[in-house]
């Protein structure tokens, strides 16, 4: 009984924060996403569910694809709550699993008949000292982010090729414009995640028609890498965001999701094969922030010393 109060409790928590990303007030006409298909991977919450809550709220047909159905299903479930008329479809899929991808995109494709926006959004991370991370962790991140963003992107492909519009838009961050200490995993897959931008906005422009763009996010409040989010949360709980990001506040997942749905509108269309910083200036600086968080990190380091086995005399 307890454990099924304590998935109650997850998933009201689950969908308040659903609500509480949907406070936007946008630049944009109401049809501004009118006739587009946008699938979203990763789009069950954080910024993939703020990107999804944007295209819909200005007229995008929206298929949200992740691992975990009753979480897509609730997502759905909270967009349609918005407006009666948003049309939101859940998708079971897993972007390490070509197999499932297929799949996945065959039921978009039955249930619209196209796709003309792809939001790579799926990633995984967590903070680990170089030294402690297992050959594991760091393919589990690399696998999801990287690969992930490959996998889904070239199985979009043949229903991008028949878009007028088709797009790809891929997540990035910042950690990998500077050196990210308990982050090589994460910016690593970021590094990588930039080439394909870039390479795919080349080859699949000059081919297709078809534009790849990048979005690196700053610390986006109420998401797991945001400021009270399970990644960072630890070393940023207490600190004045002044100190952090110049503009003195923290994103919001509209900042991401405007961005995205400004690349998908005319005014976008020269943009291709790049990657948009949308972080407040933060990057510039972030040495300053791994400096405040040293206690945190030292921290870590001294736990990682204590558990370790006297070494043999022998």
């Amino acid at each position: 009984r307890s454990f099924s109060a304590l998935v109650w409790l997850k998933r009201r928590r689950y969908i308040a924060s659903l609500h509480s990303i949907m406070e936007m007030k946008s630049p944009f006409r109401k049809d501004a996403a009118k006739d587009l298909v946008v699938f979203v991977t990763g789009g069950g919450s954080g910024i993939g569910f703020g990107i999804c809550q944007c295209f819909a709220s200005h007229g995008a047909k929206i298929a949200m694809m992740g691992r975990r159905v009753h979480k897509l299903e609730e997502a759905c479930s909270a967009l349609k709550a918005m407006d009666a008329k948003v049309q939101a479809l859940p998708v079971q899929g897993d972007v390490r699993d070509p197999s499932k991808l297929d799949k996945a995109i065959n039921v978009v494709m039955s249930t619209y008949g196209q796709i003309d926006v792809l939001v790579n959004c799926a990633a995984g991370n967590f903070m680990c000292a170089a030294e402690d991370l297992l050959s594991k962790g760091f393919e589990t991140v690399v696998g999801i982010d990287l690969q992930g963003t490959f996998n889904v992107s070239r199985a979009c492909l043949p229903a991008l090729k028949k878009s007028k519009r088709g797009l790809i838009i891929n997540i990035s961050a910042t950690l990998q414009y500077k050196a990210a200490p308990f982050q090589i995993h994460a910016a690593a897959a970021k590094a990588g995640i930039d080439v394909v931008t870039q390479t795919l906005g080349v080859e699949w422009g000059s081919e297709y028609g078809i534009r790849c763009v990048g979005i690196a996010p700053g610390p986006i409040a109420g998401t797991t890498g945001g400021p009270t989010g399970r990644v960072f949360g630890n070393f940023l709980k207490g600190q004045d965001v002044k100190d952090i990001v110049p503009i003195g506040r923290w994103g919001e997942t509209d900042d991401i999701g405007l961005t995205a749905l400004f690349l998908a509108t005319p005014a976008g269309s020269y943009i291709n094969a790049t990657t948009i910083v949308v972080d407040g200036g933060q990057w510039h600086d972030a040495s300053r922030m791994y400096r405040m968080a040293s206690p945190f990190l030292k921290a870590i380091a001294k736990q990682r010393q204590a558990s370790k086995k006297p070494k043999s005399k022998l």
